[in-house]
């Protein structure tokens, strides 16, 4: 069972006052806490089997807050991240979020509202790996045949786009029902919504 004294906090941050403050804060509320000065100890120091939240300045010195994220997407480190930057513009905002970030707080903020955010982005986090984790259990075959579902398409249409039979479409049906623990094809939809490589198409 996840706990909060099971789950961690990253902090990257190039100001001391910043980072102690939120260091002692997180403390205080039972989570494990890890700081770094800047986004290069942050990947050299970097475990994605820790499961927390990476809370990251965007205007840091040498690499950034958008070039960390780009990083550790090219590491494929889904770790949920949100964003804090004290001159906050809309087009910087659209980027984080584009790169994948859950949230994107401007400077100064509510410390309880940066808690709230960070239990959201941890259970969402928790939910995609789950659902991730069912999803490696199709077979190939499978993954076609759930793409097509997720789209809306009948399984006539499958038979006809996929070359296979109606008794295999309706039997692959259902180990992806099963597999993919889902009661409907609305919650296979929104299963698919937190499959990157399925959002992103």
């Amino acid at each position: 069972m996840m706990t909060k004294d099971n789950l961690h906090i990253f902090i990257v941050d190039d100001d001391q006052t910043v980072r102690d403050s939120l260091s002692k804060f997180f403390s205080l509320h039972q989570f494990q806490v890890n700081v770094y000065e800047d986004a290069k100890t942050y990947l050299n120091n970097l475990d994605d089997n820790e499961v927390g939240c990476l809370i990251s300045d965007i205007d840091m010195e040498g690499m950034n807050g958008l070039q960390l994220q780009k990083r550790l997407n090219e590491l494929k480190c889904i770790r949920p991240t949100i964003f804090i930057t004290g001159h906050a513009n809309i087009n910087i905002a659209v980027e984080a979020m584009k790169l994948g970030a859950i949230d994107f707080i401007e400077k100064p903020f509510d410390p309880d509202i940066l808690l709230a955010k960070v239990v959201t982005a941890i259970e969402l986090f928790s939910e995609k790996v789950l659902i991730l984790n069912r999803y490696r259990l199709l077979t190939k075959k499978e993954i076609k045949v759930f793409e097509c579902v997720v789209r809306g398409d009948k399984s006539r249409s499958i038979v006809e786009q996929l070359f296979i039979s109606m008794p295999t479409v309706e039997a692959h049906r259902s180990q992806i029902m099963k597999k993919m623990q889902a009661n409907s094809v609305a919650e296979l939809v929104r299963a698919s919504m937190l499959i990157p490589t399925l959002k992103d198409d």
